[in-house]
């Protein structure tokens, strides 16, 4: 049952004080609670667009991610890594949760959520109750002083807040529609023949016109897509996310191979089909990894990701013996050079046999002028 403006009003005036204190120590800034204000207000003119679509249950859930988010936004390098830090160690002694519950809030790994409590851990003497009493203590040392001063503990009005949340769900509407009405008239933007099979695949321009075009999704991060089912897929800023039913919780990293649990290191003795291979940011390179994934046994899961892309690709191609297979593409907003592509149709584990003497399945990623601009699988 989808909320009424009336039960955000409500949520929102019994939530402030602790948004705002969680909105300080994210921020750090003792004294001045200028910026977690500024934080909270942001976080609920996003609340806000989008409150008919909260399931009434998740409300705080949703609440945490979107004000973490956006304390995370537009941090880049090392940078975001403190602040990521930050980030999990207020969730984790302030808010109380359980690191499995933030690595699902923030689309992260599990993995990726322990180091960075243990780092963050460790530069404080390693002692839990420590931290949790700096963090109460911060937290009572800013109301107090806002109290002595007679400061209210969130000083933009809400009606403002619901107005500017209004705005944004309008402006949102209007860009579904018109991406809904470019659809409806395809062949005025790609032409007909380009979602056709067939084709050729030797890099050149030749035939681009008459094959198929990969479906790519833009997501946004933690945003997770059922691929094929028992398979989710997601994106977060530093690399790529899946869960099978063999194997939870799954990352590679944009600069790594991913953590000690994930797919990389737990399989690469028995599939060596491009899984073990790092996808390097410094390389310069485009590339393109392959990573197979068993499916109860019975059939593959092909998946990967792919860089150094000056732009988000046309087509994702991967090939097994003579056939060919059209992957689809998730990437984030803007454009980012990188992505995740994958197979709907799984390999069956004769197939996956089969393709191994020649090096196992191979994926090439084309342009928009059909030009093959990175390659990779086992062989590579």
């Amino acid at each position: 049952m989808p909320h009424s403006p009336d039960d955000f009003t409500a949520y929102a005036r019994a939530s402030l004080p602790r948004l705002v204190t969680t909105a300080h120590l994210l921020t750090g800034t003792p004294g001045d609670r200028r910026e977690a204000t500024e934080l909270v207000r942001r976080t609920l003119v996003k609340v806000c667009a989008r409150w008919r679509r909260i399931p009434r249950a998740d409300v705080d859930f949703y609440v945490r991610r979107f004000l973490v988010k956006e304390y995370l936004r537009g941090a880049r390098g090392r940078s975001h890594r403190p602040k990521a830090q930050r980030a999990v160690l207020v969730l984790l002694h302030w808010e109380g949760l359980r690191e499995a519950e933030i690595a699902q809030l923030l689309g992260w790994s599990a993995g990726a959520v322990r180091s960075r409590a243990r780092r963050g851990s460790a530069a404080h003497g390693g002692d839990p109750e420590r931290l949790r009493g700096l963090f109460t203590e911060a937290a009572e040392s800013a109301e107090a002083a806002e109290s002595a001063a007679g400061i209210v503990p969130f000083d933009v009005p809400l009606d403002a807040v619901e107005q500017d949340g209004r705005a944004l769900r309008r402006r949102r509407r209007g860009a579904v529609a018109a991406v809904c009405a470019l659809l409806l008239v395809p062949g005025a933007v790609f032409g007909a023949n380009r979602f056709m099979s067939g084709g050729s695949t030797d890099g050149s321009g030749s035939g681009a016109s008459a094959v198929a075009q990969s479906p790519i999704r833009i997501v946004a991060p933690g945003e997770r897509v059922d691929a094929v089912p028992g398979v989710q897929v997601w994106l977060t800023t530093d690399g790529k996310h899946w869960s099978t039913p063999e194997a939870p919780n799954q990352f590679l990293g944009l600069t790594d191979a991913g953590d000690e649990d994930t797919y990389t290191n737990k399989y690469r003795d028995t599939y060596r089909y491009g899984s073990g291979k790092k996808v390097s940011a410094e390389s310069g390179k485009p590339t393109v990894s392959v990573q197979p994934d068993p499916l109860n046994n019975t059939s593959y899961f092909l998946s990967g990701l792919y860089r150094g892309l000056s732009a988000d690709p046309a087509r994702v191609e991967v090939t097994v013996e003579d056939h060919r297979i059209t992957g689809t593409v998730l990437t984030l907003a803007g454009s980012p050079g990188w992505g995740v592509w994958y197979a709907r149709t799984p390999l069956t584990p004769q197939e996956l046999k089969s393709s191994s003497v020649d090096g196992g399945p191979t994926v090439t990623v084309y342009d928009a002028a059909g030009k093959a601009v990175a390659r990779g699988g086992a062989a590579e």
